[in-house]
């Protein structure tokens, strides 16, 4: 079944755990984004940004590769990523993480710019932990950091952990700018219904969106109802494949 009156076309990506994710790619696949989750842990240096940024665009031409920002500028030593990466900055742990206004924040924030300016793009994606919360101190910092991002031109994708309600995230987003990165299903394959608006949409590889199967024309048919158009990543060990599944049930582009 194809949907075909939506005034502008849903934009696809994938997402990617590191970069072994492209040997499943193929020259047709419709990509118009390529998102780095490595970059969470371990960001590259910027002559191996553009030589990846180069790769990518090998195999999609038109994509956007866009770095998720360092965990030492979102995530502190108790937030479950410090083991995992490779690449550290010198200073004390307790002032790296959950957008405090240290130096060291700041350093790790540079080097996410720079690995973004290598990949040509304006675009990062910023994941908060749980910790961060909604209350004074987490609305605070968020507050300035997006305010300080909006001035400088970033444009963030802002992927918040924990016990966030979504007139919260769109409030945030709206005053700021900032695009909301939100499930689309429960692990039921229940679609999460919300406004698209200042959203884009993550289809993980898991529960019953391992395979999106007849999964793909429901939410087809949801974003045709859309009022806005929207961008849809799929991430897991299946994202190819998943993004496959809704292309195909998506008009034809160009």
């Amino acid at each position: 079944m194809w949907y075909e009156h939506r005034a502008m076309p849903t934009k696809l990506g994938v997402i990617l755990s590191d970069e072994r994710g492209l040997q499943a790619a193929r020259a047709a696949d419709s990509v118009d984004f390529v998102v780095l989750r490595s970059t969470l842990l371990n960001p590259p240096r910027q002559a191996a940004a553009r030589r990846l940024a180069s790769k990518i665009q090998e195999l999609h031409p038109r994509a956007e590769v866009i770095p998720y920002a360092w965990h030492l500028v979102t995530h502190g030593p108790d937030d479950g990523l410090r083991a995992l990466g490779t690449r550290a900055l010198p200073g004390e742990p307790l002032r790296f993480g959950r957008l405090q206004e240290t130096p060291e924040v700041q350093a790790a924030w540079d080097t996410t710019l720079a690995c973004a300016e290598a990949l040509g793009t304006q675009k990062i994606v910023l994941r908060t932990p749980a910790g961060l919360t909604p209350g004074p101190v987490g609305m605070k910092r968020l507050r300035a950091f997006f305010h300080a991002q909006r001035e400088r031109g970033i444009e963030l994708i802002w992927e918040a952990e924990g016990l966030w309600e979504d007139r919260e995230l769109s409030a945030l987003a709206r005053e700021y700018g900032v695009v909301n990165l939100v499930s689309t299903f429960d692990l039921t394959g229940r679609l999460l219904r919300r406004s698209f608006e200042n959203c884009w949409l993550r289809v993980d590889s898991a529960g019953a969106t391992e395979r999106l199967g007849p999964l793909a024309e429901e939410l087809a048919l949801e974003l045709d109802e859309g009022e806005a158009p929207t961008t849809v990543l799929f991430a897991g060990h299946r994202n190819y494949a998943n993004l496959r599944a809704l292309s195909a049930v998506l008009p034809a582009r160009d």
